[in-house]
């Protein structure tokens, strides 16, 4: 009888010993406290990349000026010359949504008080966006005969959808870019890339040099020519952190 006690003992000890090492066995497998040592051990890299592609928007920014002592006469004036380009703009085969014009007045006795000798100053200034670069030469033609002040060339740049697009190929770039200077940077330290622990996206937009033409205020009899628009091409810039683990 003592016997059967002791087997019976015997056998629970070990069902109990069975038990507690397939814990330590599940614990080691979640845990993996070997591996600690080596994700502890980071790398960080930074991925570039430059696309250069040609402007599709040309954004012109007019201004005039209307100064007279009788404030009707420089509102009309204003309306009127408003009026005038924005309809020859229209026939030009600028949409009515690209243009936008801005008006704004003041006295020039406006520091101090006004007298019957003060002007009155009205300003128009336009917005007026395209994306054809053709259209664009001939939108500066006209805007040369308006008698405008300030630049008369267009700002080229991109539209969303196209910086969408060119960020998207700069995007993945800069990603390859990262992972072979990480992969190089592993190899010349003896170890091997692991997983990514983080990474950070970030981009950069490059901004084009336009041609600058100084407007002399050009008059419509004035037979000088209008400038050649050259945008030339923009940079996009991208770049974009990533940290892996090494092995």
């Amino acid at each position: 009888m003592k016997d059967k006690v002791n087997i019976s003992l015997s056998l629970i000890y070990k069902s109990v010993i069975i038990f507690l090492m397939l814990i330590i066995v599940v614990m080691l497998a979640v845990w993996m406290p070997w591996s600690r040592n080596s994700e502890s051990r980071t790398i960080s890299v930074s991925g570039e990349s430059t696309i250069m592609a040609e402007p599709d928007r040309y954004i012109f920014s007019p201004n005039y000026e209307f100064k007279n002592k009788d404030e009707s006469v420089s509102l009309n004036q204003q309306s009127e010359k408003s009026n005038e380009i924005i309809t020859k703009l229209k026939g030009l085969g600028v949409k009515d949504s690209d243009i936008k014009n801005n008006s704004s007045g003041y006295s020039t006795g406006q520091m101090s008080p006004v007298s019957p000798d003060d002007d009155t100053i009205y300003n128009l200034s336009l917005t007026i966006t395209v994306s054809d670069k053709d259209l664009a030469q001939k939108v500066q033609d006209y805007l040369l005969t308006t008698g405008p002040s300030g630049q008369v060339t267009p700002q080229p740049g991109f539209s969303e959808s196209k910086r969408k697009e060119l960020e998207d190929k700069a995007r993945d770039e800069a990603t390859k870019d990262a992972r072979s200077k990480a992969e190089q940077i592993a190899k010349n330290t003896g170890a091997k890339l692991g997983k990514v622990q983080s990474i950070q996206d970030g981009g950069n937009l490059g901004q084009p040099v336009p041609l600058i033409y100084e407007d002399k205020s050009v008059s419509s009899s004035d037979s000088k020519q209008s400038l050649q628009i050259q945008p030339g091409e923009n940079e996009l810039r991208y770049t974009v952190s990533v940290s892996y683990y090494l092995r």
